[in-house]
């Protein structure tokens, strides 16, 4: 059997994680946009009333909410395990995956291109070679610990979210077939094998998607009045960012999105990580 064909057979390892990842995004959502309306809203609202403690909250609730997300988007990830218990090298892939990302987003902050980092190529890669439930969760993570370097604030739960449905769409569309043999493909007769173009080009999407979901983050939470001409001014502003974002992640994934989907499908299938067999 060709290596990773039966991982690729099923969109989700056990049907528990796919309806707890629909529910956890829609349960997300709601929770972003209340939250970005109340930061709006807060100078309005008499708090102090309520006590130190709700003042406390308030002023941390960005971080309040990320850690809530974080704590949401494990119950797709241990769904995976719901035959057997989850093992130190299930969560190696994750910690992983989550540290190269925030390594490759410190070091590419050296290049002075606007958003031009390859986190989002690396949570793809994460989730075409361990799953959706890895790439929700490897992406969510990876937007909470970077902006501990970066900066932690209103932003950091829209990040999370972002980069976990990021992960969870490529796991998925991989799984359905959309990318094609990334991974498990045989090289010609000079000992090539094709380029993912397919996958470059969801991840140029995935630039410019990061780029409008975290748009509405400041459209909801900042802009007033909401119109045509203030959305249209916050999307012109963002589209050199956003094209910036998504040109890296097609670029890393063109040089080195096949190869490392090769070799970690490999270790999936070698140890039987996150619902993988051993061979």
């Amino acid at each position: 059997m060709p290596e990773g064909r039966e991982i690729a057979n099923q969109t989700f390892v056990h049907k528990k994680s796919k309806y707890a990842a629909v529910a956890i995004t829609m349960a997300a959502l709601v929770l972003l946009t209340g939250y970005s309306l109340f930061m709006k809203y807060r100078q309005t609202l008499d708090l102090n009333r309520f006590g130190k403690i709700v003042e406390v909250l308030t002023d941390n609730s960005d971080l309040i909410l990320a850690v809530l997300l974080l704590v949401f988007t494990v119950l797709p990830f241990y769904f995976v395990f719901d035959r057997r218990r989850a093992q130190a090298r299930d969560l190696v892939p994750v910690a992983f995956m989550a540290a190269l990302c925030v390594a490759g987003r410190a070091a590419f902050a050296v290049i002075p291109l606007p958003n031009f980092k390859p986190v989002s190529a690396i949570i793809i890669i994460t989730g075409i070679s361990f799953g959706p439930e890895c790439g929700y969760l490897t992406g969510a993570l990876a937007g909470f610990l970077s902006n501990f370097l970066f900066g932690q604030g209103p932003w950091t739960p829209w990040q999370m979210f972002c980069w976990g449905m990021i992960g969870l769409l490529a796991g998925i569309l991989y799984r359905i077939g959309i990318f094609g043999s990334v991974g498990r493909q045989t090289v010609d007769r000079i000992g090539k094998r094709k380029k993912p173009v397919r996958l470059c080009i969801f991840g140029f999407l995935c630039g410019i998607g990061y780029g409008w979901v975290m748009n509405l983050y400041y459209l909801i939470g900042y802009v007033d009045p909401l119109n045509v001409y203030t959305i249209a001014a916050a999307y012109a502003s963002s589209l050199l960012f956003d094209i910036s974002h998504g040109v890296c992640t097609a670029m890393v994934l063109w040089f080195v999105g096949d190869t490392w989907t090769r070799k970690l499908l490999r270790i999936r299938r070698k140890f039987g990580i996150a619902g993988g067999k051993e061979g």
